[in-house]
């Protein structure tokens, strides 16, 4: 036992498994999704693309059960991002917006279905053009259930930076010629404003809030009263006294007309010692959603001064008649205590949400998509009909997330979380689709590319052009809610940005996520509407 001979060698070496490569593709396609040029950039389809170059490459071979899970997670996220607010949103914006959406689709479904039954263009590669042009993945996803992935991928891959392009320069040119009426819009709507004043009328002395015509007829709200050197909550039942320094809220002159009828205006900083405290509360009770803030009674209930709701990044005026919506940030003042209680009533921390992923609710959600999933029916004369783990997966989260909780498990998680799981589950599909098309789409490239280069353009712009004169000349939706529309409609988020260089305001915005949820639904639906279309008129 003695010599180097008898010392037990130890040998260090790297293997390469099929997960770290899965891995290492996720993490350099998301670095390069997320690369950017003027706030546009590829995202998730960053992925999609590094594994097309990596497949070709080096053809590693993609693992079927992670394709699978990963659409399965995307779309079941899909389901539960859509689900609280897809049904509603008919009811709520029925009459402008979804029926300006519904249009942009439905001239998207005639103009593709028209273009490649004209043009001979293979049916795979025609779905995967219009999923390319409209730079979307949900659309991608389900043209991938029908058709074969090599026609697919590839004319998604050629469709998607010219989509991206088209789109661009579509609303960016629109906004320059409209510019002029665009201001003239913008102009005439005011911001929000705060302002603070002293109260000097006596008329008002001692009158509750709720009283006031005042404050009702002008839309404006009294965010906080300064009296005795304390900070008060301001609600519907609090007296208003002389002398007492109050914050008003609301739209630039009727803040100030309101103001020089009670007093004058002060421009000193409303601070004072206080005990109270401002904190913005997330609304995900359910049983809440669609009540106004006066049919709640929050002040009442819990003494606090609701002053503002911010929907989508926009801050609104809490009037009393004001629904609150699911997803809804409710600003309030009141102390530590007060805040706490309205927290569990909005349901920041309601038990019908869950703080975290619950592992089980998660389990009993892919279950139901892998039954749905599994029911084969058989149609006469059409043979044996599945929805499969694509349609599965989004009927599921639909349910689930629409409902809150089925028996005991929850469909509500955190939005992060939802999110996390949707670009995890789409980035596991990319990577193995990309793997086993990447090898195929640079064999497939030939001079008809341009052809579908310009078809991709077509199919993108010609339902924007239509929807926007339809949207603004029919249903009287304004030029920046059209394009707001358009981007929601098309699930295309970087539009937002070019909007918001002619119009800064909430509009585009809340145009924007009031369709985004139907759009995301019905762009699946669209596509598979295109397939069976197509079937039929080339059969």
């Amino acid at each position: 036992m003695n010599g180097a001979e008898d010392l037990i060698g130890i040998e260090f070496f790297f293997r390469k498994t099929e997960l770290l490569v899965t891995f290492l593709i996720i993490l350099i396609g998301l670095a390069f999704g997320n690369l950017k040029i003027r706030g546009v950039g590829f995202g998730a389809s960053g992925v999609l693309i590094t594994a097309m170059v990596a497949g070709y490459l080096y053809q590693f071979e993609p693992i079927q059960i992670l394709q699978d899970l990963g659409i399965v997670l995307f779309l079941l996220s899909v389901g539960l991002e859509a689900g609280p607010s897809f049904f509603r949103a008919f009811k709520k914006h029925g009459r402008r917006f979804i029926t300006n959406v519904l249009a942009l689709l439905s001239v998207a479904f005639v103009n593709t279905v028209a273009i490649i039954t004209l043009t001979g263009i293979p049916i795979g590669v025609g779905l995967g053009l219009f999923a390319g042009s409209f730079t979307s993945s949900p659309a991608l996803v389900s043209a991938l259930q029908f058709s074969p992935e090599s026609e697919v991928i590839f004319g998604y891959g050629v469709a998607y930076p010219f989509g991206l392009i088209g789109v661009i320069l579509f609303i960016t040119l629109a906004t320059k010629l409209l510019r002029k009426r665009m201001a003239a819009e913008v102009s005439s709507r005011s911001r929000l404003h705060t302002g603070v004043f002293k109260v000097l009328n006596e008329e008002v002395n001692g009158q509750l809030l709720r009283d006031i015509q005042l404050l009702q007829e002008r839309d404006v709200v009294v965010s906080g009263i300064l009296r005795d050197l304390s900070i008060r909550t301001a609600s519907g039942s609090t007296a208003l006294l002389t002398g007492d320094v109050i914050k008003l809220e609301g739209k630039l002159e009727a803040v100030e007309a309101v103001g020089a009828l009670l007093g004058e205006s002060i421009h000193d900083e409303f601070q004072a010692e206080s005990e109270l405290d401002t904190r913005n509360i997330v609304v995900e009770n359910v049983a809440i959603v669609n009540r106004s803030i006066s049919d709640l009674g929050i002040g009442l209930r819990y003494n606090v001064s609701i002053t503002r709701i911010i929907r989508s990044d926009v801050e609104f005026v809490a009037r009393d008649d004001l629904t609150v919506e699911y997803g809804d940030v409710v600003v309030a003042v009141g102390t530590a205590y007060q805040l706490d209680q309205l927290e569990l009533f909005l349901g920041h921390e309601h038990h019908t949400v869950q703080p975290r992923v619950d592992i089980a609710s998660l389990a009993a959600t892919l279950f139901l998509a892998f039954a749905i999933g599994g029911i084969v029916i058989p149609l006469p004369q059409l043979g044996p009909f599945s929805l499969g783990l694509a349609g599965g997966a989004l009927i599921s989260g639909l349910i689930f997330g629409h409902f809150g909780r089925i028996g005991n498990f929850i469909g509500r998680f955190p939005r992060n979380a939802t999110a996390v799981l949707k670009e995890f589950g789409l980035a596991l599909f990319f990577v193995q689709l990309g793997f086993e098309t990447g090898q195929s789409f640079v064999d497939s490239l030939d001079y008809q590319a341009l052809y579908y280069a310009l078809y991709a353009v077509m199919f993108a712009v010609i339902p924007m052009a239509t929807s926007f004169l339809f949207g603004h000349y029919v249903l009287k939706i304004s030029i920046s809610e059209c394009f707001g529309v358009i981007c929601g409609g098309m699930t295309f988020t970087p539009g937002l940005t070019v909007i918001a260089e002619t119009d800064p305001s909430e509009r585009p915005i809340v145009a924007y996520s009031s369709v985004y949820p139907v759009a995301l639904i019905l762009v699946i639906v669209v596509v598979q509407a295109m397939y069976v279309a197509l079937v039929a008129l080339q059969g």
